[in-house]
């Protein structure tokens, strides 16, 4: 046992450290770091090089288990002395599964599965008798180690879960191929099917025609005719745009107009100077009409160049229309019945339905594949469930024992045998049910107490224990009645002495002494740590990370 104890200082017996010394037994067992409130300790409260090791005697075997949190994926080993060093802490859980199951011929559960029931999470508060872990982790139920214990093979369940998942992933691939063609052709797949046919006639026939056109006797030479008419078309197109460019160059040359009049000029000038004023006047309309003259010229050479250009134009538009007809008459000849209307667009048009042809067939190719593939999972699915039906009802005396170890716990702890446990497989994704019924089941209290009740039975039941690893780890299960505390704790101090195995109990000593001073009084041998807040697990207050 590992209690909170109340002090001079403080009558609190909770964050004292006993759920941090669970979570430190549970992270030198391999468990997964992330989640782990190890994790979130303060590097000056625990240095992330110190050791965490844990003892353990498998068989005749003396293991240590170092960890440190800077290396949480690099633990360390020791068998009777020798040392195994591990690089990923998948190994270090393999290795360790090895010795734990070694000689066992039937299949078995993981190592980390299997703590998953003996050492329950205070998180898990104790719910579900399947699942031990903290219900915000939201990890899905494993009947594998259940079953195990209860002597069920369980290769047919570890199967059964292989199939599920790959029927999982086809169903999403046939989800997937259902989009695809909704997106390729705006239809539900069962539609596409016409589609997919239609698409295939129609590639049919523009296959056929074009083979007809490629074998016919001037075929070659009308397709190369028709190739250099094309590049005459471009040129002359590139020349019709080339004179259109230098046509919208060409602006008219218009007479320049002169702001200051002769009289105006005469007249400053005659300011200046007596008689000078109509010499320069006289010499300025001689200048003016020649310049005049000049600027007749130019526009008379650009109207010139103009009609030239324009000439040019249309001599090029001339031709072009000759060529376009060639070309269109060319082009009746290559038609085959109306089926090839431009060669170049036929091509297009088929290369564009060949590729549609192609997706479409994939998609409904592949998700008949997927489908056909999933029924087949799921009909393998339903024979291995059989079969696991079968194999728990060949274990049926183990379950009927470990149902009389339950019965006698209630009795002791209820006062009455109102309880029974049922084995079964069921058409849901967990392939497995297991029921236990207890007297007024359903409050927290008790929910908590059929836990209890169920994993103590699993451990000291003498056909269970066999696959048992012979520990039990519960923090802080009693949160419960008084009465029920009492009985609990009373049962525990009458069987503790025959118990093969180790249990380890997390609880608070001032409830407990109070509700069950007998018992505890029996139990103060089995006490191994006792914290307070003076003298915490850590030795030190802290805030987590």
């Amino acid at each position: 046992m590992i209690l909170g104890e109340p002090s001079e200082g403080s009558a609190k017996t909770n964050g004292v450290g006993k759920s941090i010394a669970i979570e430190f037994l549970n992270f030198a067992l391999l468990s997964k770091y992330s989640s782990s409130r190890v994790k979130k300790i303060p590097k000056v409260v625990v240095p992330l090089d110190v050791e965490i090791c844990v003892d353990l005697l498998i068989g005749r075997q003396e293991v240590t288990i170092k960890r440190k949190r800077g290396e949480e994926n690099r633990p360390a080993i020791l068998v009777n002395g020798d040392l195994f060093e591990f690089s990923k802490l998948e190994d270090a859980q393999s290795f360790l599964g090895n010795l734990l199951f070694e000689g066992s011929e039937a299949t078995h559960p993981s190592f980390r599965s299997m703590l998953g029931v003996l050492l329950r999470d205070e998180r898990s508060e104790f719910k579900s008798i399947i699942n031990g872990y903290d219900t915000t982790l939201k990890i899905s139920d494993d009947y594998a180690p259940h079953l195990y214990l209860l002597g069920v093979n369980i290769s047919s369940y570890k199967k059964i879960k292989v199939l599920q998942k790959e029927a999982s992933d086809l169903r999403q691939k046939v989800k997937e191929y259902e989009k695809s063609v909704m997106l390729l052709r705006q239809k539900k797949i069962d539609d596409a099917r016409a589609d997919l046919n239609e698409l295939d006639a129609e590639v049919s026939i523009i296959e056929q025609d074009i083979e007809n056109l490629e074998n016919t006797a001037s075929y070659d030479a009308l397709e190369a005719e028709m190739q250099e008419l094309d590049e005459s078309i471009l040129e002359r197109r590139r020349q019709s745009a080339i004179v259109l460019d230098k046509i919208s160059r060409l602006e008219p040359i218009e007479a320049e107009r002169v702001e200051i009049s002769t009289d105006e000029l005469s007249e400053y000038y005659n300011d200046l100077k007596a008689g000078l004023g109509d010499l320069v006047a006289k010499d300025f309309d001689e200048l003016k009409a020649f310049k005049a003259k000049i600027y007749r010229f130019q526009n008379e050479v650009l109207r010139k160049r103009r009609d030239s250009l324009e000439r040019s134009l249309k001599e090029v538009k001339d031709a072009l229309r000759v060529m376009d007809k060639e070309y269109q008459k060319k082009l009746r000849l290559l038609d085959q019945g109306g089926a090839l209307k431009a060669l170049k667009q036929t091509f297009a048009t088929y290369q564009e339905k060949a590729d549609q042809l192609a997706d479409l067939r994939s998609f409904i190719t592949g998700h008949d594949g997927a489908v056909s593939q999933r029924r087949e999972k799921l009909l393998e699915k339903d024979t291995e469930v059989q079969r696991l039906q079968v194999n728990i009802d060949q274990a049926n005396r183990i379950k009927l024992s470990f149902e009389g170890t339950i019965l006698d716990i209630h009795n002791f702890v209820m006062g009455n045998r109102q309880a029974a446990i049922h084995v079964e497989t069921v058409d849901k994704a967990q392939v497995v049910d297991i029921t236990l019924r207890i007297d007024s089941d359903g409050s927290h209290s008790v929910e908590r107490e059929k836990t209890f009740i169920y994993d103590f039975s699993l451990l000291t039941n003498e056909l269970t224990g066999e696959r048992h690893f012979g520990l039990l780890v519960h923090d802080n299960i009693f949160e419960v009645d008084s009465d029920t505390l009492k009985r609990s704790l009373g049962f525990i101090a009458q069987h503790a002495p025959a118990l093969q195995g180790q249990y380890i109990l997390t609880l608070n000593s001032d409830r407990a002494s109070s509700d069950a001073p007998d018992a505890m009084n029996a139990l103060a041998s089995s006490v191994r740590a006792r914290f307070t807040k003076q003298s915490r697990f850590l030795k030190k207050k802290y805030q987590e990370d």
